[in-house]
């Protein structure tokens, strides 16, 4: 099938495909709806109303008790780190996953009676044992968590290329499983497998892609209204998400086996992977979901090893402040001063000392980067205070504090600690707010 033809059966004739619809298919489109409907109102209801037991649960085991509170903000870090989108997105494969564990053979049913009665000429039909569909389900699943897996440590670096990256894999990968998620059904119902339908698809990935985004978008973009929503909570979100996602899946199944009936004869002429390929493909994926299960766990172990930098207590002592005025050189480039410092002070309110390795201290002012300072690392005994002297001097960029009378106002000082190698925790200690 060329490139038109792929574009042409993705985009207009699958989702017209629809008018095939007999009584029969009606009959079991509405039993996967409902059903849907149901196990998804089933899950929400268990994840709203155990929202606190299970967020108690997971911080329990992670967590001491005592550190509830402080945990809390490790979490929000998780989520924030993220970009809407990849968040979005992860809501959404979710629910393609979910309902792919629950409803497979309901979807099966719907599928093989909507293909008899559009009277698509596939030959005989040769199931698979339920257990085998199960088994086929369940390595979609493991791809799902490896791809994400790999998506979301990505998504912790806090450049920009890295943030790019995530996104446009998120999106390539959502839009491509869910194209293999409802092309499959027809393909293995004609005794096609796994690794001969992904290389199929693989090197068709304009054709899936675009399937995929045909029955995506409008809940990508009803899930990126949503996440920006002040009012909703994360849990709230997915459990709406779900609800309204399930009439694309149902409307995506006579799509793609329309889609795959057309591929039918391409996909058995293509010959299957050896052994030998199929093992080193799987043996790669759980190289690779080990591994990134194994770098998630060791970032929550680094920030349960950093969390006794929240229990500090940070402050300012404007009595410290000092600066200099510019020379008439510096003066007539528009600066206010050349030279200012002030102390941080650092309190250790617990009984435990506290070791604050080295880290960064980024000064801001109006949201623009006054200064970077590296601090080198030290220990604060229980119930002490340390001060910090911060130096910024003519090689900062103090060129942008123009405003004299301003200069007490509007800062922010945050500070950025390691918890991995490019993957910085930013704790804010201080924050002013037109004040003088």
């Amino acid at each position: 099938m060329h490139l038109t033809a792929q574009i042409t059966q993705a985009l207009l004739k699958s989702p017209i495909a629809i008018r095939h619809l007999k009584v029969g298919s009606v009959v079991w489109m509405s039993i996967y709806f409902v059903s849907g409907i149901i196990i998804f109102s089933l899950f929400n209801w268990l994840l709203i109303s155990n929202e606190e037991t299970i967020k108690n649960t997971l911080l329990d085991y992670l967590f001491p008790k005592s550190w509830h509170e402080l945990s809390e903000k490790w979490l929000l870090y998780f989520y924030e780190a993220q970009t809407k989108t990849v968040l979005g997105n992860m809501i959404l494969g979710a629910s393609l996953v979910i309902a792919s564990i629950f409803l497979f053979p309901i979807k099966e049913a719907f599928s093989a009676k909507f293909e008899k009665d559009a009277k698509y000429p596939n030959g005989s039909v040769k199931e698979f044992p339920l257990w085998k569909q199960a088994w086929e389900e369940t390595r979609l699943l493991l791809l799902y968590l490896t791809a994400q897996s790999i998506i979301l440590w990505i998504g912790y670096y806090p450049y920009a290329w890295t943030k790019i990256t995530s996104t446009s894999l998120s999106y390539l990968f959502l839009f491509f499983t869910f194209g293999l998620d409802f092309i499959t059904p027809t393909l293995q119902r004609h005794r096609l497998e796994y690794p001969v339908i992904l290389k199929a698809l693989l090197k068709r990935p304009i054709l899936v892609i675009l399937f995929g985004l045909l029955y995506s978008l409008p809940i990508i973009l009803l899930a990126k209204f949503m996440l920006s929503s002040e009012t909703l909570s994360l849990v709230e979100i997915t459990s709406i998400l779900f609800l309204i996602n399930m009439l694309f899946l149902t409307l995506a199944i006579p799509a793609g086996t329309h889609l795959a009936s057309q591929l039918l004869p391409e996909i058995r002429r293509t010959q299957a992977p050896s052994s030998k390929a199929i093992g080193w493909n799987y043996a790669i994926m759980g190289i690779l979901l080990f591994s990134t299960l194994y770098l998630h766990a060791s970032l929550v172990k680094s920030l349960h090893h950093k969390s006794q930098l929240l229990k500090a207590e940070y402050s300012v002592n404007w009595n410290s402040f000092d600066y200099k005025l510019p020379g008439f050189s510096d003066f007539l480039n528009g600066k206010a001063l050349t030279n200012l410092s002030f102390d941080l002070e650092i309190h250790n309110p617990t009984e435990f000392d506290i070791v604050i390795e080295q880290s960064q201290i980024h000064i801001d002012k109006l949201d623009t980067n006054i200064a970077v300072i590296e601090l080198t690392g030290f220990a604060i005994p229980s119930g002490q205070t340390k001060r910090v002297n911060l130096k910024i001097d003519s090689l900062s960029d103090l060129g942008k504090i123009t405003n004299f009378r301003t200069l007490l106002d509007d800062w922010r000082i945050d500070m950025h600690i390691k918890i991995w190698p490019g993957i910085p925790f930013i704790l804010n200690i201080y924050e002013q707010n037109n004040q003088s």
